[in-house]
């Protein structure tokens, strides 16, 4: 499995004149060149559920996707090099294989999509619905949404191994809020800030305490980790899925200046936050800052205004 995977993966220096302006050493690390499909967390967040699958026995592998999910297509590669049998439970009744290129894509790749209504969408978490799924597709192993669980934390918190020492912040952007856990999981002091995607972001604390208690951490543990996350909820650009004119202009003005590529969902609004931050003295002069690249950057053609950069050739 090792050999189609590019870890650990490099960190680069960010030269910027407002950091060296407040005398900050900002490095991104560059999970999206984990791999070109199978990138950033989403490998990390599958990696540990791919060895709980051979270990189980288990026939195949489901899991649960909208129909733009970067997490499906990672799922689909990966089980397609491993010759893992898959499946997706795919958000939208009304969709089809043919419905966008992701869809396309992870059926090409051998992913047996699955469409359901949103109703049934939101019992993903639900026991009964998992028992209801075992029934029908038999020996399968469930992993849930964007690799949501407490292994896909243990995998993220991997990142902090190839860190050569913990630094002053890490910077996410939050999702499901196990990308988060897992940094806080692995560090002892640095403080994480996440950037909630999607509005009103304030409840994801609770997801990611959630992922604590489900670890076995101690209460006083759980506490201390918890007093290190900083939320950056104002950055969410009308939601989920959702953008800005501002917020593409940045893409663009970001991806010219130091030929970084962000995604309009996740990674640009964790950059976009991150420079305001600064700008606002919400970053102590003179730290050290890592940013984590989470990857999914394939669905910008639309977005980007010049693609001849090709972040694989770095």
């Amino acid at each position: 499995m090792m050999n189609i995977i590019n870890t650990p993966s490099p960190l680069h220096v960010i030269e910027n004149e407002l950091f060296k302006s407040f005398n900050l050493n900002v490095l991104i690390k560059r999970d999206d060149l984990i791999h070109p499909e199978i990138s950033g967390n989403k490998w990390r967040k599958l990696k540990l559920n791919i060895e709980r699958f051979v270990q189980g026995k288990y026939e195949k592998l489901l899991t649960f996707g909208g129909a733009y999910s970067n997490h499906i297509i990672a799922t689909a590669k990966l089980c397609q090099q491993l010759n893992i049998p898959s499946i997706g439970i795919i958000r939208g009744e009304e969709l089809n294989p043919n419905s966008n290129d992701t869809l396309k894509r992870a059926a090409e790749m051998g992913m047996e999509l699955i469409f359901v209504s949103r109703q049934d969408y939101d019992a993903r978490y639900e026991k009964y619905y998992h028992n209801l799924l075992r029934n029908q597709y038999g020996n399968v192993l469930i992993v849930e949404e964007g690799g949501a669980n407490y292994y896909g934390m243990l995998g993220v918190s991997e990142v902090i191994s190839e860190l050569e020492h913990e630094p002053d912040y890490l910077v996410t952007a939050i999702g499901t809020g196990t990308t988060a856990a897992g940094l806080l999981f692995g560090t002892e002091r640095t403080k994480v800030i996440g950037v909630p995607v999607f509005k009103n972001g304030g409840f994801i604390s609770v997801e990611i305490e959630q992922h604590m208690l489900n670890a076995g951490l101690m209460n006083e543990d759980i506490v201390d980790k918890m007093n290190r996350l900083v939320l950056a909820t104002d950055y969410g650009f009308g939601g989920y899925g959702r953008t800005t004119p501002e917020l593409i202009n940045f893409i663009n003005e970001v991806y010219h200046e130091s030929n970084l590529i962000f995604d309009q969902v996740y990674t640009a609004k964790m950059y976009y936050a991150f420079i305001d931050l600064i700008k606002k003295g919400k970053i102590e002069k003179g730290s050290e800052v890592v940013l984590l690249h989470t990857g999914g950057i394939q669905g910008l053609n639309s977005i980007l205004t010049d693609l001849s950069f090709d972040p694989f050739k770095l």
